[in-house]
């Protein structure tokens, strides 16, 4: 018993460790001693860092950052002075600015690397110059509406100086004023939405709202929205309408949580719809046109095979017993039970003020699973698949049965779970909603419908 725990520990840590070999931060830990052989020390440092970030606390990626990023910081520092004597002003500025980010990202890591602060003000008096040519660029491309060669010299800039507030600002209003003007050219079009999610991507862009983009979204939105009112299932038998209460519900719930700012879905039920004064602008009107259920589907598969019998045989001249394998010829089917489901989920947008129909589409699910099965009765591992011809074959040991498929049923073992059909019901019910929430949120983001 000692014997074995020993043994089963013993394989638990050859597999733990054939796992941690196998592992992305081992992989790469070991591609980066490979870089760091091949004199690419840059690069075996970044790939370190990536393994570090990825498993925090990693004492072989610490190391390894360590060690090669020290180095590889004291070759990008002495590469800026060389270029800085030449005259290599951008080249040197890059060197510094490899080695700073080298430095930063250890250092988030965990991992303590210094050596640039030594050469912080030769760097500041290098960039000085240099970052102000590149701003009076991205001023004069400004004022040329070159906004896009703009916004390229600004992140030039800020790559020497990432703390410069006036850089940030000038940055930011070279990427915000071409979507800004863009986005006020869709309002004056009445493009509503579009000219929203123009200003709602150019503040996600720059972290901020520009000018009075603000003002100007909640106008679009005051303008643009629309009220969607949602009808009840039509379903033609009660089993439907039973699915259809629960499937509209979850269905409100979906459009809902999109938090959609131009659509207000309603209600639009039986009750809400009579004391209502008011019309939504569009209805959502919904049918279920199938709900299929076969259930009780039999497959019988009839097969033929041998069954193997191990049985023992007795010399009689010498009276010794030996183990002889017998093979029977035996008949069996593969049974399985099935049941079929298919939902169909019609929807259609109306407008109610000109009775026309915007879009109509229908989505559909079906789900088809075993419920109940049939298993040999006999012992699995010994019965063998195979063919037979000829019934004069048959010898008396092989266990054939003709034409009496009840008492072959009858050897099957068969097992049943009714729980099955109603999992299969509300798969079928949820990938239904599903489907006709995403696509009905797809027709209405379309540019040819709500703009």
């Amino acid at each position: 018993m000692a014997r074995t725990s020993l043994t089963t520990v013993l394989a638990t840590l050859l597999i733990a460790a054939v796992a941690f070999s196998c592992s992305p931060t081992n992989q790469a830990l070991k591609r980066s001693k490979k870089l760091a052989a091949a004199g690419l020390t840059y690069e075996a440092t970044v790939l370190s860092l990536e393994a570090l970030e990825r498993k925090p606390g990693n004492q072989k990626a610490m190391i390894q950052v360590k060690t090669y990023g020290e180095k590889e910081i004291k070759a990008q520092l002495r590469e800026f002075e060389k270029l800085a004597e030449a005259g290599q002003t951008v080249s040197a500025l890059d060197a510094f600015v490899r080695a700073r980010d080298l430095e930063d990202r250890a250092n988030a890591a965990g991992v303590l690397l210094s050596g640039t602060s030594a050469h912080i003000s030769e760097y500041n008096g290098l960039k000085k110059n240099y970052v102000k040519d590149l701003v009076q660029q991205g001023m004069a491309a400004m004022e040329g509406d070159d906004f896009i060669g703009a916004e390229r010299l600004y992140s030039r800039a800020l790559k020497y100086s990432p703390e410069d507030a006036q850089i940030q600002e000038a940055w930011r209003s070279a990427v915000s004023e071409p979507m800004h003007r863009e986005a006020h050219r869709m309002y004056a079009n009445q493009k509503y939405r579009a000219a929203f999610y123009t200003w709602a991507d150019m503040e996600e862009r720059t972290g901020q709202s520009y000018l009075d983009s603000r003002q100007y979204q909640d106008s679009a939105v005051f303008h643009g929205m629309v009220t969607v009112g949602i009808r009840d299932i039509l379903a033609p038998t009660r089993q439907e309408l039973n699915l259809s209460q629960s499937m509209r519900a979850d269905l409100i719930n979906n459009l809902v949580r999109t938090d959609d700012p131009f659509i207000d879905w309603i209600d639009w039920n039986d009750q809400t719809r009579y004391q209502s004064n008011e019309q939504p602008d569009y209805l959502l009107e919904m049918e279920m046109t199938d709900w299929t259920e076969v259930p009780g589907t039999m497959s019988r598969y009839e097969r033929q095979g041998y069954r193997k019998e191990i049985v023992d045989k007795k010399n009689p001249d010498t009276g010794v017993v030996t183990k002889e394998t017998v093979y029977h010829k035996v008949v069996y089917f593969d049974v399985d039970y099935r049941v079929f489901i298919h939902g169909a989920l019609k929807f259609t947008l109306v407008d109610p003020l000109k009775r026309s129909i915007l879009t109509s589409r229908e989505v559909e699910e079906q789900s088809e699973r075993i419920i109940a099965s049939a298993e040999y009765s006999g012992d699995p591992a010994n019965l063998y698949p195979g063919q037979w011809s000829s019934i004069s074959e048959a010898k008396t040991t092989d266990q054939v049965q003709y034409g009496q498929k009840g008492r072959l049923d009858s050897r099957f073992r068969t097992t049943y779970n009714p729980r099955v059909v109603q999992d299969m019901r509300e798969t079928v019910k949820n990938s239904l909603v599903k489907k006709a929430s995403v696509t009905l949120i797809e027709t209405l983001n379309s540019p040819l419908f709500l703009q």
